[in-house]
């Protein structure tokens, strides 16, 4: 909120940990469903989002999807296949579809058009520089540069501060280095969990298909680490992008049945994290319009010991939400020890109120 927002409010797990057309679906619904929102702004890498709509209003044609599935089947990834399908049929340049922010953007107006929401779409050029680069840049630059600067062993402060506001800057040097996550980590628990995991298991998680455990856990023995076993496993048709969820996935063992389920219902819940004055305002409005339940405490919906439970005996939502916690203890343990050893963090702590 210090950068000017009103109201934060949290993706649950199993859509923010997702493609771009499951992410924007679950955002859409979470959107449509608060009551009060108007417009849905996004960035783009396009100054003009009218290709993109064109696209959303035309991707779900039987051609188009024809065309698609016929890229998948030659090796091509979804962004490759759906970007020559689009500069196909619809004469779209593919390098508009090539880029992330555009490919989510034109999944946002996709969602949009699908459940004919009233709700004004807004794209936001992105400027200077590019989605995933790593090279500061002055003024605005991308967030892994920054992540990037930080996991240096003397981070270029003078650089960072140039790129982000003052206030964030103090919260990055005061918990700079105990606040980064370690990949490392997540390297040894991802090594553990599948060369121990029974094969039918295995193949009943979210996004196992066609052979890609296989190349996981060829990956996992050649590895020594974690960006290491991100470039093993993947492939034209496994981007990186698609290999990290799925190793979060399997972490946090998220089966293609309990995702149906949960694409099937949307977002069943508003979770905020942070808001200020005008925010508590908008969330009396959103109690009055929305017909989800606002979950400031975790534990009046989901104890620890209900989560130790049988999804089976967990009703959607709280498997839902047992999502989010165990999302949240697993970062805890990619933290430093001292830091990174308390558990239960989403069933202590409540939304911050920031005057």
């Amino acid at each position: 909120v210090d950068g000017g927002a009103d109201l934060v409010l949290e993706l649950p797990f199993v859509f923010a940990c997702r493609s771009a057309q499951d992410f924007a679906r679950g955002g859409v619904s979470l959107l449509m469903q608060l009551g009060v929102v108007s417009h849905l702004a996004f960035g783009t890498e396009a100054a003009d989002i009218a290709p993109l709509e064109r696209a959303a209003r035309e991707i779900d044609t039987e051609k188009i999807q024809h065309r698609i599935a016929h890229g998948l089947s030659m090796g091509l990834s979804y962004a490759a296949a759906l970007s020559s399908a689009l500069a196909e049929q619809l004469g779209i340049a593919e390098r508009i579809l090539r880029t992330p922010n555009n490919i989510l953007g034109m999944e946002y107006l996709r969602a949009l058009h699908a459940e004919d929401a009233d709700i004004t779409p807004l794209g936001l050029p992105r400027k200077t520089a590019e989605h995933g680069e790593t090279r500061l840049r002055s003024g605005i630059t991308s967030a892994s540069s920054i992540r990037t600067a930080l996991g240096q062993d003397v981070p270029p402060w003078e650089h960072i501060a140039a790129c982000v506001m003052p206030n964030v800057l103090g919260d990055l040097r005061r918990t700079h280095p105990h606040a980064l996550p370690s990949q490392g980590e997540l390297l040894r628990l991802l090594r553990y969990e599948i060369l121990t995991m029974a094969d039918t298991e295995l193949r009943s998680i979210y996004g196992i298909s066609e052979g890609i455990e296989n190349r996981l856990v060829r990956a996992l023995r050649m590895a020594e680490t974690y960006e290491e076993l991100l470039t093993h496993a993947s492939a034209k048709r496994y981007p990186k992008s698609r290999i990290g969820r799925l190793a979060i996935h399997l972490l946090l063992r998220l089966q293609k049945v309990q995702t149906e389920e949960f694409d099937h219902a949307g977002c069943l819940y508003i979770r905020p994290l942070v808001f200020n004055e005008r925010g508590k305002t908008l969330l009396r409005r959103i109690k009055k319009n929305s017909p989800l339940p606002i979950i400031t405490r975790t534990a009046e919906i989901l104890s620890s010991d209900a989560r130790a439970r049988s999804p089976a005996k967990l009703s959607l939502l709280q498997q839902m939400l047992a999502f989010d916690t165990r999302a949240t203890e697993l970062r805890m343990l990619t933290l430093p020890q001292q830091y990174g050893s308390a558990c239960g963090t989403d069933f202590l702590s409540s939304p911050i109120y920031h005057e």
